[in-house]
């Protein structure tokens, strides 16, 4: 590796002995994140994030068939996009259809996910804000970082108790508005 290699990549440990004893028998503990020296106990690396993944596979089948995915949170859904939602369909993951137990369990327990979903006052205005800044997002056609920073703005005008006593739909046009004027959208002379 060249110096112009080493010096781009400043956050990749490439050592392979331990700089106190020479030896080569490092152990890298992905639990604690440290690359310790086995000899001598000296910590190399501290801190480090183990990217694997989470699941082990053993045959190419199992390893391409598996992979991280979800959408990553988002301000501009109430629970920020991290929530688990029931799926209606009354079939398993083979498409065979749930017995009558099963399908009553599926019943219960997605009555409670929505409950539990929107269960104080503030997660259903959030809710209900997140809709109406959706609508109008729709309406103007706004990049969704605009509207991620309509939201962001909308939940800390929420969490100051700006919104108490005011119309949700007022604040999300005045969060959206704020948003446009912050990123230079609208012309303060209100040419666009």
């Amino acid at each position: 590796m060249t110096i112009t290699e080493e010096t781009h990549k400043p956050h990749l440990h490439i050592t392979e002995t331990c700089p106190e004893c020479k030896s080569n028998n490092l152990v890298h503990d992905y639990d604690t994140g440290e690359t310790i020296c086995a000899d001598c106990g000296l910590v190399l690396f501290e801190q480090m994030i183990d990217k694997g993944p989470e699941w082990r596979a053993f045959t190419m089948q199992e390893k391409a068939s598996r992979s991280r995915v979800g959408s990553p949170s988002t301000y501009s859904v109430h629970d920020k996009g991290l929530s688990t939602t029931i799926s209606q369909i009354d079939r398993d993951a083979y498409g065979r259809k749930l017995s009558f137990a099963t399908r009553l369990q599926m019943w219960r327990l997605r009555k409670w996910q929505i409950r539990s979903r929107v269960h104080s006052s503030i997660d259903r205005n959030l809710a209900q804000a997140m809709s109406e800044l959706d609508r109008l997002t729709s309406k103007v056609n706004v990049s969704p970082a605009l509207k991620e920073r309509a939201a962001l703005i909308y939940r800390k005008a929420l969490d100051k108790g700006l919104v108490r006593g005011r119309s949700i739909n007022a604040i999300v046009a005045a969060a959206l508005y704020a948003a446009c004027r912050g990123n230079g959208t609208l012309d303060p002379a209100g040419n666009n």
